[in-house]
């Protein structure tokens, strides 16, 4: 049987037995529970059982992390109906990852959260100790701000425990088509340092993947060199400690929490032209190493006065990336000069979050939530001189720092109006300020040229929404909210891309302006079978103004662009059925309809074009069924999702290259022994070779040979994990 046929077989039986993605899946420790102890989540800054809060969520246990696997965003992210990722619009982030949440795509529009730290959503941090993953669909511009107008992830960590001394260790290897050995091992203790007073939760862990992607000579190499197998091999390596000291009886909580994290790669997980391509062909034996180093201290205090929680959470971010592209295919195409050609640029973030809010606690038939947020985001990249060996000793050179300030007041309120009906409203008052500078120069950019000055701008977005309880097991909702994100400004040559810009229609193409967007929801949220199904269904309307879509540019560059308008409407889907006390089905399923209603006077952006890299269509089922193996518990766990196709506009502005649709499937047996649970599994089984994008380049795009990220092929192995 072919691939495709296999494929198919699998996502018929899958689809068949009604299996699906993660609703309210496993809070539970065993896929043999009922669906009646629903995972509880914080999405509205307050804890609810999932089934209540009045949006589409998503959300996934530790017990589901570790049992499907999840190591990085990709893994759960094809697990979620209507979230869509895409390569990141930016060479400088290799192996980061764009979000699309119904088909709101484009940078910052995904809030992306650890515990409650606002972060950058290209981060994509290891899955590791992690209670649960919360996904919040919809604007959630009231309670998260800017940069969540299409939706939030939020990564909520395992807390110290005060009272228990545990640990846990994981290790594991595999081997992958193509490639070689990987191998990983992580672990977590939790001391009880003074038992209901102070206790502490140490996290470590490292990663090695051996890489995939091979580099060979090319026929008219000018030296020839050998091939060099699996150029992208990855080590990843990082510590977390936290801290939890309880005061006042308890009523007073003080969590800090430092997170450590280094990424280094040989190369880049890249195919030229195709998805299904193994074997780049080069000129020059030339390495593109990057490093992503980063870590996070966060400090979080809670006082419980009774009537409410007075909150206060305060987060420090700092990040430097470094990395390195060789372009003398394109000295060669455009310049008709054959030499060396290196790219190198170095990024570094720095991110102080504040952000103090009060969630009543009292007897009243309004619940109340308010507080006030503040965040400074530094960054600064910088391409040092850019030499062509024989042709110039700097062709391009770059300094670029950016300053963004952000101030908001938000509160949300519920009024019970009746015990089955409520009435939401919620608001948010911001002002953004965007300080920025760029430098360029060098011989391609000609005398140096500058950019500077001020963005700045304020605003509101409201939010209002019913909540309508039908009775214990089923309610319905409708919401209608607003999101935003900031604006900012474009780099490019004046020399190189006048021309080019003038001819798409562009006046001022050094800056970007804010994009907004209004949203309304209705869904339903449901138990039947006497809570052995879970349903939950939501449809969505949008309405999207200003859009920020970037255009690559045949000069080498790229800009963001304010493109007119756009409709999205869709909805989802998600079930979660225990067939048995030992057997689980989960499906979801998710849809989105975009179309751009007005171009904005932008050539290449056509009316009544999807928006880039949104596929139509996400599909997912998972099955679980706990058994016995003689005398030891064991599982088994299937899973399959389709991604539809869409189409990149990164480096083909007027003709995008389609995004083939792809299917990942799963498989993983494990059996539970006194020493541990052992599990074999097979990541794409059937070694799909899916299309995340063609990549802008770090240096300039060469003619004809787009760049592709790419997913890893088959990978099979073995893992142990142990709790103590």
């Amino acid at each position: 049987m072919n691939p495709q046929g296999k494929k198919g077989v699998l996502a018929g039986l899958l689809a068949a037995a009604s299996a699906a993605s993660i609703t309210a899946a496993y809070a539970q420790e065993s896929a043999g529970q009922g669906a009646d102890d629903t995972i509880i989540v914080t999405a509205q800054r307050r804890e609810q059982s999932i089934q209540d809060v009045p949006i589409s969520i998503t959300a996934m246990g530790s017990a589901e992390i570790e049992r499907f696997g999840f190591s990085e965003f990709d893994d759960y992210a094809v697990r979620i109906p209507n979230l869509a990722f895409s390569a990141s619009n930016s060479s400088s982030t290799d192996g980061a990852l764009s979000i699309a949440i119904r088909g709101i795509f484009g940078s910052n529009t995904t809030g992306f959260y650890i515990d409650d730290s606002p972060l950058v959503q290209a981060l994509n941090p290891r899955v590791i100790d992690l209670e649960r993953i919360e996904v919040l669909r919809g604007p959630q511009g009231t309670l998260y701000g800017a940069r969540s107008m299409g939706g939030t992830v939020r990564l909520i960590t395992v807390q110290p425990d005060l009272n228990e001394y545990s640990g846990r260790a994981h290790a594991g290897v595999s081997f992958t088509k193509d490639g070689g050995t990987n191998y990983l091992v992580d672990g977590a203790v939790n001391v009880p340092v003074a038992p209901d007073l102070f206790a502490l939760r140490a996290v470590a862990y490292y990663q090695h993947d051996d890489g995939f992607i091979d580099i060979a000579p090319r026929a008219d190499a000018p030296v020839p060199f050998d091939v060099k197998k699996d150029v992208d091999k990855e080590k990843v390596a990082g510590f977390q400690v936290a801290g939890l000291l309880s005061l006042l009886g308890g009523d007073l909580t003080i969590t800090p929490r430092f997170m450590y994290e280094k990424v280094e790669r040989d190369g880049r997980t890249l195919a030229d032209f195709t998805a299904s391509n193994r074997v780049n062909l080069r000129e020059y034996d030339i390495d593109e190493p990057n490093e992503n180093e980063w870590w996070l201290a966060t400090l979080t205090a809670k006082y419980d006065a009774g009537f409410g929680t007075f909150i206060s959470a305060s987060s420090w971010f700092d990040r430097s990336y470094s990395d390195t592209e060789d372009f003398s295919e394109w000295t060669e195409a455009v310049l008709a000069f054959q030499g060396a050609s290196i790219a190198h640029a170095d990024t570094d973030q720095d991110i102080f979050s504040q952000e103090l809010r009060f969630v009543s606690g009292w007897d009243a038939p309004i619940d109340l939530t308010i507080g006030g947020f503040y965040q400074k985001s530094k960054s600064n990249w910088v391409f040092p001189a850019t030499p062509i060996d024989g042709f110039a000793p700097d062709v391009f050179n770059l300094n670029n720092p950016t300053t963004v300030t952000e101030k908001a007041i938000f509160a949300e309120a519920t009024w019970n109006a009746t015990e089955d009906f409520r009435v939401i409203l919620g608001g948010r008052v911001f002002k953004n300020e965007v300080d920025f500078y760029l430098r360029q120069g060098g011989a391609f950019i000609g005398p140096d040229e500058v950019y500077q000055g001020v963005q700045s701008e304020t605003g509101f977005t409201p939010k209002v929404g019913l909540q309508y309880d039908l009775d214990d097991d089923r309610m319905l909702y409708a919401t209608m909210s607003e999101g935003f994100r900031i604006g900012g400004v474009n780099f490019y040559s004046g020399l190189l891309c006048a021309a080019e810009i003038a001819s798409l229609g562009i006046t001022d193409a050094s800056t970007f302006d804010s994009d907004s967007l209004r949203s309304y929801e209705a869904g339903l949220k449901s138990r039947w079978l006497g809570g052995k199904l879970t349903a939950n269904a939501a449809g969505f309307y949008v309405n999207w103004k200003d859009l920020q879509q970037r255009q690559g540019l045949a000069c080498g560059f790229s800009l963001n662009v304010n493109a007119g308008e756009a409709e999205l409407k869709g909805g989802e889907l998600e079930l979660d059925f225990a067939v048995t006390d030992n057997t689980r089905l989960l499906f979801g399923l998710g849809y989105v309809d975009s179309e751009i209603t007005d171009n904005g006077g932008v050539s290449t952006v056509t009316v009544g074009q999807e928006i880039q890299n949104v596929p139509n269509l996400t599909f997912n089922a998972a099955i679980d069924h706990d058994f016995t193996l003689g005398a030891l518990p064991a599982f088994i766990h299937l899973d399959y999702s389709n991604t539809g196709e869409s189409y990149s506009g990164n480096n083909s502005p007027t003709s995008p290259l389609l995004r083939p649709a792809f299917d990942i499937a799963n498989a993983r047996i494990g059996v539970e022994f006194p020493v541990g649970t052992v599990t074999i599994f097979a990541d794409n089984l059937f070694d799909e070779k899916a299309n995340y994008a063609d990549i802008p380049p770090l240096g300039v795009q060469t003619p004809g040979r787009p760049r592709i990220a790419v997913n890893q092929p088959r990978t099979v192995g073995l893992e142990w994990r142990v709790k103590f």
